[in-house]
């Protein structure tokens, strides 16, 4: 799915979206000088397991510290490292830099777990819309059903891994 086909999918489905054009931007920060804060910023991270055989989309607030050495046990994985620009391509069909929850609608084997920072649950954010020279406000309740209909796995989940040890 590309930017345009995204935005002909929530048009279609009557989701309500807003778009920011930007110049490129690969980390977080570079997107907060630039893009205004209309929604929940984001960070999204695509992790494999160590025997390469589950891959995990992890979009968290983008304030939220991500502890890869603990997170397997909040969602009961084996451990998980980031996967490669390769995995990423093959599996999300995006390049670095423009990892989106919306990349799961390019995953045809539905092998990815999706999991959102449970600060989301009910609120609007932001996420590429399959490029990083976008980004999208919108509102979780009415994107969900995308994912969930697509047949993607998906969790909300307390990303500090509070009380994991």
């Amino acid at each position: 799915m590309t930017e345009q086909e995204l935005y002909a999918l929530m048009d279609e489905r009557g989701i309500g979206y807003e778009v920011f054009h930007h110049e490129a931007v690969a980390t977080v920060a570079e997107a907060d000088a630039i893009v205004p804060r209309l929604a929940i910023p984001t960070k999204n991270l695509f992790l494999r397991d160590d025997k390469k055989r589950q891959f995990v989309l992890v979009v968290a607030h983008e304030d939220s510290p991500v502890d890869l050495k603990r997170l397997h046990k909040v969602l009961g994985t084996r451990r998980l490292s980031f996967a490669s620009p390769e995995q990423l391509w093959d599996v999300l069909g995006l390049v670095q830099g423009s990892v989106t929850p919306f990349g799961v609608l390019n995953d045809a084997t539905r092998e990815v777990l999706l999991v959102f920072d449970e600060r989301l649950e009910h609120q609007r954010f932001d996420a590429h819309p399959m490029v990083n020279t976008a980004t999208m406000f919108v509102e979780m309740d009415e994107v969900l059903p995308l994912f969930v209909e697509h047949g993607t796995r998906v969790v909300f989940a307390d990303l500090s891994c509070a009380g994991v040890e």
